[in-house]
This record gives structure tokens, C-alpha cells and sequence, in this order.
């Protein structure tokens, strides 16, 4: 009897081994699944990347911000000069800098960091051949640049998936969600007749202008403007001075390129002296918008990350100031640099006028 009870025994364990086998590999099978995922980037590529990642190189101003306001800025150990915009300077003042921008990195400094992931900004603003050499050293690379609340969203959500701060993530999608609909919901109720005419100035020209379903096209739509450039194809068209004039624009916003001001930041007077250089040029007396005052400046560093929802703010309020007379951009601006940032607006003028 013993001698069963033995046997009975002994095929139990002969079968009990290949199961707790099993059982063992499906459990760290499992646990490997859980330390990558795949996210689907701004380019649309679906990328394998680690989550909870120790060491993030940035070169997207957008994607650093969103970090940041993620509650994940010990990650980042190396930036691009670019990502250093006003919100983040307390945060990334004593990064590593790898370049100047995505287009001008020091790829071999980032293969000596041996980052987790590399975030960079989408198309040929970060070169195929630098993705490339990372790829073959292992290191993921997901591209984002967020110019557009429909592409920020996604990024948010995507970070906080990768950094395990989906909560925080979800809450500041709710707080763009609820200022931007606000937006479209005005908006929507605006006749074609009601739109001003609209003349954007993009990266520091005055004759390149945003084409067709561009970042700066669809932000003017979504505000309540006409993009007088709206029918041309090109993405960021060059434009006939005379053109302009011909067109008479309601409103010219000029986009003020980093390299036109001396700090992280444009100041009062030199966005003044730069408004002041655009309702000089010739011609320009007899357009609309310089007779009326309505020319703005503002700084290239808020058509990006979470400051483009304030960009949109300020379009609205310029747009239709009637309707949007309830909202003080300026005052949601300092909301976001408080709540996600943990710093007072104080003298940061992004904007004029505002």
C-alpha cells in the first residue's frame, strides 16, 4: 500500500515538474510583455518601446514639456537647446544638451548616455540616418511634435502610458478638452461672413505663410479665421509681398523665430520693435489689418506641446473678441504654468500685444 501511495506520488511529481515549468515561463513570458509596449507615434509608425524608461534623450520641445508635466523630468538626461522653453528652464537648465535641434545632434554623445528611448521631433526634423544608427545600437526612437491639439493628445496619453502616470495624463487632457471645446463650440456658431481674413507670418518671414490643412491653416480654422493662403497646396508656401497687400488681411500674426530675440523668451520691446518693422513695410499702410492695429506677435515656442492650446486661446480672443470676451488667455496661460509646472507666469511675455 505504501509502495502505491509512493508510486501514486511519484507520477505526481513526474507531472507536477513540466507544469510548474510551465506555469513559471507563461509568468515570465508575461512579466517581459509588461516591460515594453507598442505605441503608435506622430508618424505612425508602431515602435516597441520600454516603460517606465530610466534614461530619456528629448530633441522634441513638445514631448519634453508633456514630460515634465508629467511629473517625469528625472528621466530626461539629455535635451536639445530648443527644448529649454520657458515652462521647462527650471527643469532642464542642468540637462545634458546634445545640439542645438533635432537636425543638429550630437549622435555620438547620445550613444555614450545609452538612453532608454529617444523622443525627436517627426519627419526629416530628426534625420533617418541618425534613427537608423540608433535602431541598430537597440535604443527605440518615437517621433512627436505635437503643433496641433489633435496630435498633443495623443502624445499625452502615449507618455503617460510609457512613464506610468496615466492619471496625470488623463487629467490634462481633460483640462485641454475643456478650454478647447469651448473653442469649437463658439466658433461653430461664427457665419463664414463673420470671420476676419487672416494673414500668418510663419517662422520669423514675412513672405512664407501656411498652406492648405497646415498646422498654422487648421489652427486659424479652429480659432474662426480665413487663412487668406488656405487654397495654396504647399505646406508652408513662399508669398509675393505685393500678394499680400492685394489680399488685405483683417489680421497678420507674425511668428517670432528664436533667433530674433536674445533670451528664452522674446521681451515686450522686442516684440514691439518687430510689430512696428511689419506695419512699416511698403505697402502695408493700406492693408486692413495695419489700419486697424489688429497685427500680433507671438513667440514659434507656443505653436508646440501644451503652450498650443494658449496659442489657440489667443487666436479666438483676437478673432472674436466679443464672444470670447469671458476668457483671459493670459490668465489660462498662467493656470498651466502653475498646475503642471509649479511656477509663476511673472514676466514671461510671449505674446503682443496681448
Amino acid at each position: 500500500m505504501k509502495l502505491k501511495q509512493f508510486g501514486l506520488w511519484g507520477g505526481w511529481v513526474k507531472l507536477g515538474v513540466p507544469i510548474i515549468m510551465l506555469a513559471l515561463l507563461i509568468v515570465s513570458s508575461s512579466a517581459a510583455t509588461e516591460q515594453t509596449i507598442t505605441i503608435t507615434d506622430e508618424d505612425g509608425r508602431n515602435v516597441v518601446v520600454p516603460v517606465n524608461p530610466e534614461k530619456i534623450v528629448c530633441v522634441s520641445p513638445a514631448a519634453a514639456e508633456v514630460l515634465c508635466a508629467l511629473g517625469a523630468s528625472e528621466r530626461i538626461i539629455a535635451v536639445t537647446e530648443d527644448c529649454i522653453t520657458p515652462s521647462l528652464r527650471h527643469y532642464l537648465k542642468d540637462k545634458e544638451l546634445v545640439g542645438a535641434s533635432g537636425r543638429n545632434t550630437d549622435l555620438e554623445r547620445i550613444l555614450e548616455l545609452k538612453p532608454d528611448l529617444v523622443i525627436a521631433k517627426t519627419g526629416s526634423l530628426f534625420p533617418e540616418e541618425n534613427e537608423k544608427v540608433l535602431v541598430d545600437c537597440r535604443i527605440p526612437v518615437i517621433r512627436y511634435r505635437a503643433l496641433h491639439i489633435d496630435t498633443l493628445i495623443p502624445m499625452i496619453r502615449d507618455l503617460g502610458r510609457i512613464v506610468h502616470a496615466e492619471d496625470r495624463a488623463h487629467e490634462i487632457v481633460e483640462w485641454i478638452d475643456h478650454y478647447y471645446n469651448t473653442i469649437l463650440e463658439r466658433v461653430s456658431q461664427v457665419s463664414e461672413s463673420k470671420k476676419p481674413s487672416v494673414y500668418f507670418m510663419s517662422m520669423g518671414h514675412f513672405d512664407w505663410t501656411a498652406g492648405n490643412k497646415s498646422a498654422g491653416d487648421i489652427r486659424i480654422a479652429e480659432a474662426g479665421g480665413r487663412n487668406i493662403a488656405g487654397n495654396l497646396s504647399e505646406t508652408v508656401p513662399h508669398v509675393d509681398m505685393e500678394w499680400i497687400i492685394r489680399q488685405k488681411p483683417e489680421i497678420i500674426i507674425f511668428s517670432m523665430a528664436s533667433n530674433q530675440y536674445r533670451g528664452d523668451t522674446p521681451t515686450e520691446e522686442e516684440m514691439r520693435a518687430k510689430r512696428c518693422e511689419i506695419m512699416s513695410l511698403p505697402g502695408f499702410n493700406s492693408i486692413e489689418a495695419v489700419k486697424s492695429g489688429r497685427v500680433y506677435i507671438m513667440d514659434i515656442n507656443m505653436a508646440s506641446g501644451l503652450s498650443e492650446l494658449i496659442a489657440l486661446l489667443y487666436y479666438a480672443k483676437w478673432f472674436h473678441p466679443d464672444i470670447f470676451k469671458d476668457l483671459n488667455p493670459r490668465e489660462v496661460h498662467a493656470e498651466m504654468l502653475k498646475k503642471y509646472f509649479g511656477m509663476e507666469i511673472d514676466d514671461i511675455h510671449q505674446v503682443y500685444p496681448e
